[in-house]
């Protein structure tokens, strides 16, 4: 096993018991299960000091349990900053995050169980309705989509045009030597083996920008099964979380799903190029996945709320499944919640500056420095009993 893939083994190796604890405080708690040592990626992987402003210190002095729930692709890079925020600013300070998937962080955030969710797609003008209170999404970190398989005998990287995998995942694709696959991948000698094809069982935002690039680039995707956090799947077996769809692709030959990169990673499974507008076949990687994060970022509505798929032809170099994790906070929380309030806005400020450093060694990209300013103003915007908690 690589050093990086050991990384993040430690790093996703609490996922599946599915509930997990992301501590910053010191002596009695109890640190995160299966995280990695926090060391920050090299100076070159950090954000510049002209892009960020420092914020190491801002969370000195805070003292409470902030429970979050939500997201399974931000836990990797939420494990590892936590044990920074740990050592190095804010000894009482415990996040309890539940990775329980996008969909049911939206429900916790929604009943108001939860100080804040994580979801991989931001809310709905309905699901903001349904809350009953004005809220926030606000990026926190991107990543890829990958197209991960388990092909026999194949080792070079696969190629995938956009109307092949609306195709597989249509059910009108059901062999790897089928004419549309060798069409992608001339040269290639492929098994004449039977695709099974691995989804979500679980509401997940990765489900929702796998299938909002599926319906960007391919009209009878579009028409139906269409995008969302749930589909009804016309053909394939259910995995839940990241993790569940990473282990039925490992497990079965012939399998092809779609992961967070991270987690195809850890698992040591082959990843394909995906054919993105300008019609090169693009393979994740954090250089490419901060490509597609700037095309979308440059036009990113004050309120954050925006896709990163299917970028323009404009951007060749760019991976096209390329996708964001929003925290979800309430605009304005109640005095009873004053210190939870505070030490999670502390936790989230210190989060898009300083933890971005943290994002390559997880296989994230940074957010791209017009969006940490968006990201900034919506922090500042979040009050106590109507009173700011940032200056």
């Amino acid at each position: 096993m690589t050093t990086r893939s050991a990384r993040l083994g430690r790093a996703l190796g609490g996922l599946l018991a599915a509930a997990l604890l992301v501590t910053a405080c010191s002596g009695t708690g109890a640190r995160v299960p299966g995280s990695p040592a926090a060391s920050p990626a090299s100076s070159s992987d950090r954000p510049s000091a002209a892009d960020v402003s420092p914020a190491t210190d801002i969370g000195k002095g805070d003292k409470a349990q902030v429970t979050g729930a939500g997201s399974t692709a931000i836990y990797p890079w939420l494990g590892a900053i936590a044990q920074s925020y740990e050592r190095d600013v804010a000894t009482g300070v415990s996040l309890n995050y539940q990775a329980i998937g996008s969909g049911g962080g939206v429900t916790q955030f929604t009943a108001k169980t939860v100080d804040f969710g994580a979801s991989d797609i931001y809310l709905s003008d309905a699901q903001e309705q349904q809350i009953g209170v004005p809220v926030l999404n606000v990026p926190m970190i991107h990543w890829a989509v990958a197209i991960t398989y388990d092909l026999p005998g194949v080792s070079a990287d696969l190629r995938f045009s956009p109307g092949t995998l609306a195709g597989i995942y249509l059910g009108k694709i059901t062999a790897w030597d089928d004419p549309r696959v060798a069409a992608d991948n001339p040269g290639l000698t492929l098994p004449s083996l039977g695709i099974t094809v691995v989804h979500r069982s679980d509401g997940s935002g990765t489900t929702y920008n796998f299938s909002a690039f599926l319906a960007a680039t391919d009209a009878t995707w579009k028409a139906g099964p269409g995008m969302g956090t749930s589909l009804s799947w016309p053909v394939g077996v259910g995995g839940k979380g990241n993790a569940g769809v990473a282990a039925l692709v490992k497990q079965t030959p012939g399998a092809i799903g779609y992961v967070d990169l991270a987690y195809a990673t850890q698992n040591s499974l082959a990843v394909g190029q995906v054919e993105n507008a300008a019609g090169s076949f693009v393979k994740p990687s954090l250089a490419a996945t901060t490509a597609a994060i700037a095309a979308a970022a440059a036009d990113a509505p004050a309120d954050l709320r925006f896709l990163a798929v299917a970028p323009p032809a404009s951007s060749p170099e760019a991976y096209p499944i390329a996708a964001s994790t929003w925290v979800l906070l309430y605009r304005d929380y109640p005095a009873s919640k004053l210190a939870e309030a505070t030490a999670l806005v502390h936790f989230l400020w210190w989060a898009i500056h300083d933890g971005q450093g943290y994002a390559a060694q997880v296989d994230y990209a940074a957010m791209a420095p017009a969006l940490v300013a968006k990201a900034e103003a919506a922090l500042r915007s979040v009050t106590v009993g109507g009173r700011p908690i940032l200056p």
